[in-house]
Order: structure tokens, then sequence, then C-alpha cells
């Protein structure tokens, strides 16, 4: 069950979707992003939960559209479990790593697997319930994800398109639930396009460099000189990624 905040913005898409899944016998869940703390938000996915018992909650990254709601976790869902790779965001149990095995049910079928996917941030994860992966903002339901600076890394970014990729040929998942927009029913086009698309703006950062570009600035002037205002942070955000990944960001750059 989606349930989607509404919190629309250039970056959010749509909003943020929050996952109720229930165990097999419908009498326990698991609840992955919580969302932003938006009261009608909370209404809505504690209403999907219904009566079945709430057993794990489970952060697929820190942003804040995803973790917002855990400032108010002890008030509507105190005692349960929240699973994230930052201890800061954690309750009740250690940080999560990749291969853990999150329960939520007693059906040997109500787990949820950890799949580490860092590069949009460094604590990014993906997780795998039968067929279905939820992807986070690794891979969106409508256009492209950003690689945060300095939270993120272009190359872990590309490790992980490969991981998902060869995840996708041994059958692990076959569809992807993404934190932002609809369900991917194609992943591996999807995957195979994010890869091509990270590494044609490599080249083009290249590019502007031997045009005598020497900033994040510069190389955004470029590179992403037609993309709207609204956007134009995160625009430089992929750009200081770019650059750390080829090892040219300049000292000024580096926050």
């Amino acid at each position: 069950m989606r349930i989607r905040a509404n919190n629309p913005s250039p970056m959010t898409l749509t909003g943020t979707n929050t996952y109720v899944i229930t165990s097999a016998d419908d009498t326990t869940a698991a609840l992955i992003d919580p969302g932003p703390e938006l009261t009608q938000h909370r209404e809505k996915f504690l209403a999907e939960l219904g009566d079945r018992k709430l057993s794990a909650i489970i952060l697929t990254h820190q942003h804040a559209d995803h973790s917002e709601m855990l400032g108010s976790v002890e008030q509507w869902a105190p005692e349960v479990p929240v699973y994230a790779v930052l201890e800061k965001f954690g309750r009740l149990t250690p940080p999560v790593a990749d291969g853990d095995m999150i329960a939520f049910g007693t059906d040997t079928a109500d787990v949820m697997e950890v799949i580490a996917t860092p590069g949009h941030t460094m604590d990014s994860i993906c997780l795998i319930h039968g067929h279905v992966l939820y992807s986070g903002d690794t891979v969106l339901g409508e256009g492209t994800t950003i690689v945060t600076h300095p939270e993120g890394s272009l190359r872990d970014y590309l490790n992980s398109l490969d991981r998902l990729l060869q995840l996708l040929d041994e059958g692990a998942y076959s569809i992807f639930e993404p934190a932002h927009g609809p369900s991917i029913e194609s992943p591996a086009q999807v995957l195979e396009y994010y890869r091509s698309h990270r590494l044609e703006r490599i080249e083009q950062v290249r590019a502007a460099l031997a045009q005598g570009a020497t900033s994040a600035t510069d190389v955004c002037d470029i590179v992403y000189h037609d993309v709207d205002p609204s956007v134009r942070g995160a625009a430089e955000q992929i750009v200081r990624a770019q650059l750390a990944y080829l090892g040219v960001l300049a000292p000024d750059d580096q926050s």
C-alpha cells in the first residue's frame, strides 16, 4: 500500500511515498519511509495500518522528506523498532547493513532484505520483499535522481546501479517501488538509462573543464545551463559530485 505525502516540489515530484507492507497473515506490518511531519499524512498511513500491529519502521536514507516524521514517533508508534543505517535515526535496534533481514511477521516470507546502495547519500539502502524492490531515492519513478554532495558519491552511485542490475539478472526482484513517482515495471531499461545518463554527464563535465571552467558554478553554467532555476542548487550539488568523481574538486567547492 502506497501513501503519498502532500509535499510536492521539483525535488520530491508529486510527493514522498510511504509504504505499508503487510504480513502473510495480515496481522502485522512494516512501514517504509514515514515521510515528512504532516498530520494528514500520518493519519493516512495509520488508517492503512488499521488493526495490524506495526512491527518495523524502516528508513531508506536520511533526507527530511523521508525521516522528519520520526521526530514524533514516540507519539504514534511507541516501542516500535526503527531500522536505519545512521544510528541517530534508529531506535531499539542496531544500525542496519547490507544483507540484513528485517522481520515484521511470523511467516518466513515476512522479511525485508537490506541492499546497501550508497550514492544518492552514503546511507541509502533499498529493500527487497517478494518480487518488489523498494528503491528509496536511488531510483525514482520519473526522471533521474540527484547524487548529493558531500552526502553522496557518484562512484558509489554507479556501483550501486551495477549492483541493482546484477540482482535483477539473478531474479531477486522484477519491479521497483520508488520513494517518489509511480511504480517501475521495466527496471532494466531504467537502470541502463540511469547509468548511461550519468556517464554522459561526466563526459560533458570533462568537456566543460577543457573549455576553461574552473569551479562547480562554471561547470553548472555550461552543462546545466537549461535547468529550471528552482533546481539550480541541486544541479550544482550534482556537479560537485561529478568533479569529486573526476578528482578535480576545487578547494572552494569542497562544501
